[in-house]
């Protein structure tokens, strides 16, 4: 527990310097000493935030339709095949059979144990 409020005043102390040395730079308008070591990467960074808002603008409703499209049938493919291999394991045993007989409604009633409900649809089939 230590270990996190240490490692919060310590972002919060780095937080408040850049702030002050921001501060700085624009009232004097000179560098300070962050902003020069970083000059030699702004190159890389304005390429990469450029390639991600161009790769953003393609992204309208259409696209996003396409896409949500794609990445749902792909994961219902997946499911249906695990869906289709649990069915197969429980049609393989008798007491599975039974079960999915009684899910779908195929089950044997038996007078005692039914609702009147479900004693009503048994005796109209």
């Amino acid at each position: 527990m230590y270990t996190l409020i240490t490692i919060f005043y310590i972002s919060l102390i780095g937080i408040i310097a850049m702030v002050l040395f921001k501060r700085n730079e624009v009232k004097t308008s000179k560098p300070s000493i962050p902003s020069r070591l970083g000059r030699g990467s702004d190159h890389i960074f304005q390429k990469f935030f450029g390639t991600i808002s161009n790769g953003i603008s393609y992204v309208n409703k259409h696209t996003f339709i396409a896409v949500a499209q794609w990445i749902t049938f792909h994961i219902l493919v997946r499911v249906r095949k695990i869906y289709v291999e649990l069915k197969h394991r429980m049609l393989e045993n008798p007491h599975g059979k039974r079960m999915m007989d009684a899910v779908r409604g195929r089950g044997e009633i038996k007078d005692h144990g039914a609702s009147f409900y479900l004693r009503k649809i048994a005796e109209k089939k």
